[in-house]
């Protein structure tokens, strides 16, 4: 998971530099704070759907765009590493 947290990091920066904002201002734009964009950036916090769908907002690129290639580094899956762990609960 911290391989696809780093990428999306990753994704974030990239898209916020080619649009010319400085991660204080891109987090403004976006209404979040300042340290929580840091936090995203540095891939030391998930995202929730609504961050994402705000940062693809900020962006202003579709969703699918923002997460385009953030899995493709992933060596399993992440079923394969829960399986066993959640007790009899299917995922």
């Amino acid at each position: 998971m911290q391989q696809v947290l780093e990428a999306l990091a990753n994704r974030i920066r990239d898209l916020r530099t080619k649009r010319g904002f400085s991660q204080e201002a891109f987090a403004d734009h976006c209404g979040l704070h300042r340290t929580a964009m840091s936090l995203l950036e540095r891939g030391r916090r998930a995202p929730t759907l609504r961050t994402l769908l705000i940062l693809s907002w900020g962006l202003k690129v579709p969703l699918a765009e923002l997460v385009q290639g953030v899995d493709s580094g992933m060596k399993s899956s992440p079923r394969s590493r829960t399986r066993g762990k959640l007790k009899g609960k299917s995922l």
